[in-house]
């Protein structure tokens, strides 16, 4: 068993595929999958591997990057049809909507992406996972922030920007170091390593 903890949307929609390669050469390995909001402390041994998108801390830990998330600024078609639109001009207006992460994030790059291009513009909803915050665009709520692997290619769902416009998101993987030489461990890593590689055209929001 290989207890492996990362946000909702990477174990949803990136490490199955990764999981099928690795069922394919070892079908003896089970993964438990945690997805739970709260982080998992590696160095407590609450996970084996830990999937973030950012870098990890701690001498005791090691990390290698899987790839590069980038994001975009999405809506919902009904959303941008009323409002004519989200034209970068706009962007200061009140009029939007905007559907955030919940708690101080400030700290994350496309936070304050987004509350420089949106500084008038209120908030209709937060929330502490980016699951709520693309079904919060899909009913039509506000435009968001969201990495293109989530939002790319949704019925119903606009990106409004390039993904070249918003600072990008790396994504890594840690191990504390005495586990990563066990080859249960290894052979996990590995298949994340070839999934994540597989994934490159969608995490840079290229389809």
């Amino acid at each position: 068993m290989v207890r492996l903890t990362t946000v909702e949307a990477v174990a949803e929609r990136i490490v199955p595929a990764a999981l099928v390669r690795l069922q394919a050469r070892y079908p003896g390995i089970t993964v438990d999958l945690m997805s739970d909001p709260r982080s998992f402390n590696l160095s407590r041994r609450e996970a084996d591997l830990a999937i973030r998108m950012a870098r990890f801390e701690g001498n005791e830990l090691v990390s290698r990057r899987l790839g590069t998330a980038h994001m975009a600024l999405y809506a919902s078609t009904a959303y941008v049809e009323r409002h004519g639109g989200v034209p970068a001009g706009a962007c200061a207006s009140a009029e939007h909507s905007l559907v955030t992460v919940l708690g101080d994030q400030s700290h994350l790059a496309e936070t304050r992406w987004l509350e420089d291009r949106f500084p008038r513009a209120r908030r209709t909803v937060r929330t502490n996972n980016r699951n709520g915050m693309l079904a919060a665009v899909q009913a039509g709520l506000g435009v968001a922030c969201l990495p293109c692997f989530m939002a790319d290619g949704l019925s119903g769902v606009v990106r409004l920007t390039d993904p070249a416009d918003m600072p990008p998101r790396e994504v890594w993987l840690g191990v504390h170091e005495d586990l990563r030489h066990m080859p249960r461990i290894r052979a996990v890593i590995e298949a994340l390593d070839e999934g994540f590689a597989a994934m490159q055209g969608r995490l840079a929001g290229l389809g």
